[in-house]
């Protein structure tokens, strides 16, 4: 797996039980993708660490991983809210119109062939899923931060290889 384009897919909630299993809360909302991890990577910042996996659980629709060598609920929640990650095909499968959000990082924002800005992340606010926008260095050398609510009456064509998405309105630029 190392070495891979890897995925984060959940992250570590806290421990579960006595025997060092994590309680985890997926991030697409979805759990099937869980069952047949044989590894994973847990990441927080720039430390990664690799982990066979022992178990995996359904338990009230929650995931619970046991996770070799973290034997102790100590241990285990040592790691609360790093990220699981593993390789792509092993993330939950997209629908027609559905993007990983990592995919989108980086993107051009185009209005009318315009560049407005580039993709720095995706905040998903439980309400709706905002694109942060870091604008292009004005006169001056700023750059300003714009926030673009993901909705397809403000986004239209979202192109992941060429790496642009396409700006209906502008209005969140001015």
């Amino acid at each position: 797996m190392e070495g891979q384009d890897l995925i984060a897919i959940g992250f570590v909630r806290t421990s579960y039980g006595v025997k060092g299993d994590i309680k985890v809360s997926s991030y697409s909302g979805e759990t099937a993708h869980f069952l047949p991890l044989k590894e994973v990577f847990l990441k927080k910042g720039n430390v990664q660490k690799r982990f066979d996996v022992e178990r995996v659980q359904e338990l009230n629709g929650d995931i619970l991983l046991k996770l070799r060598n973290l034997d102790s609920p100590e241990a285990a929640k040592m790691y609360a809210t790093w990220d699981i990650m593993v390789p792509r095909e092993f993330a939950s499968p997209l629908e027609e119109g559905e993007f990983y959000y990592c995919d989108l990082f980086g993107s051009v924002l185009l209005h009318e062939g315009h560049r407005m800005g580039v993709v720095k992340s995706v905040i998903d606010n439980g309400a709706s899923t905002l694109l942060e926008i870091e604008c292009d260095a004005d006169a001056d050398g700023k750059k300003r931060i714009v926030l673009v609510p993901f909705l397809d009456q403000f986004i239209g064509q979202v192109d992941t290889k060429n790496k642009t998405i396409e700006l209906k309105e502008t209005w969140f630029f001015e």
